[in-house]
């Protein structure tokens, strides 16, 4: 049975650090759809949390098989950048919805 090459642990915090930045960018974009999907509004920014949640994932899979712990924390910041970027566009759908409720 092969053992796993142990990570150092710079790196595996940086890996783990990307991990969570891509699920928060994949919750922010489940939320953003499900809003767009059940209001009519924001489709649009829908549309940009998921392709920032997939540019996340993209960079915490970069991260976990980065090749140093500096490349494994560039690609962490790139996962947070996406991830801010999800959570941007789910908040812009949460206001069109609040506006449209106020307007009523």
């Amino acid at each position: 049975m092969k053992t796993a090459a142990k990570v150092p642990s710079g790196q595996a915090a940086a890996a783990a650090d990307a991990v969570a930045a891509a699920e928060a960018a994949m919750d922010a974009a489940n939320a953003a759809s499900d809003w767009a999907l059940s209001s009519g509004l924001g489709a649009d920014d829908a549309g940009e949390a998921v392709h920032a949640a997939w540019r996340a994932n993209q960079a915490a899979d970069r991260a976990q098989r980065a090749e140093s712990a500096e490349d494994a924390w560039l690609d962490a910041a790139t996962a947070w950048a996406a991830a801010t970027t999800a959570i941007e566009a789910d908040a812009r759908i949460a206001s069109a919805i609040a506006a449209e409720l106020t307007a009523l």
